[in-house]
């Protein structure tokens, strides 16, 4: 494989050598930030839906509430427990949904520019659902296991590893990871053009503007 480094605002040709073919498949990427930025956020805002869904449904299977997860948030944001009925339902599903959809969209953002820091937007399916399903336990690993007991030491008991196998590593693995990284594979945000050179065809970066 060959990799073309882009000039300031230039476009990335991605060039795969195929054996036996007699020419070159290329992919152009391009690196235009309000289109990343808005493909992030798409994809931040699609996987949160899907992570709170399966969060809701797996606490009611566990013997819990489908509201406990948004008491779990609410709990971080207010530096205390908060799964006593005791607060507001309201308050719980009004504080603890906004969290999630704003650090939701934060992450599926910086996701998006991971990737295409990586020159991987034009990646194959298989990479990038990869790639999502990583992010998404990193994520967990940094959110749960570090950040949380060492900014909120009175809310971390709550995480507990009874219900952070299906909350936890299958939720932000599979139903967040996995979705962002389908959602670049469908969607393709950079990647303007998807044609074939002869491989003798020289493959030149060219300055946007031009």
């Amino acid at each position: 494989m060959r990799l073309v480094a882009p000039l300031a605002g230039a476009e990335l040709t991605r060039v795969p050598n195929r054996p036996g073919s007699g020419q070159v498949a290329t992919l152009v990427e391009v690196r235009r930030p309000a289109e990343l930025l808005r493909h992030g956020a798409i994809a931040g805002v699609v996987a949160a839906i899907t992570l709170l869904a399966e969060e809701m449904v797996a606490t009611t299977l566990l013997g819990g509430k489908a509201s406990d997860p948004f008491r779990l948030v609410t709990s971080v944001v207010f530096r205390q427990p908060t799964l006593s009925p005791e607060l507001s339902l309201w308050i719980v599903l009004l504080v603890g949904g906004a969290m999630h959809l704003v650090l939701s969209l934060l992450f599926g953002m910086f996701f998006v520019f991971l990737v295409s820091a990586m020159y991987q937007l034009s990646a194959r399916v298989p990479l990038l659902l990869l790639y999502g399903f990583l992010y998404g336990l990193a994520l967990w690993e940094l959110n749960i296991l570090t950040v949380l007991p060492l900014l909120f030491p009175r809310v971390a008991p709550l995480f507990g590893l009874a219900n952070q196998i299906w909350n936890g590593i299958v939720a932000y693995g599979i139903f967040y990871g996995l979705v962002l990284g389908a959602y670049v594979a469908l969607a393709r945000p950079g990647v303007v053009a998807d044609w074939k050179r002869s491989p003798r065809t020289r493959v030149e970066v060219v300055p946007h503007g031009r």
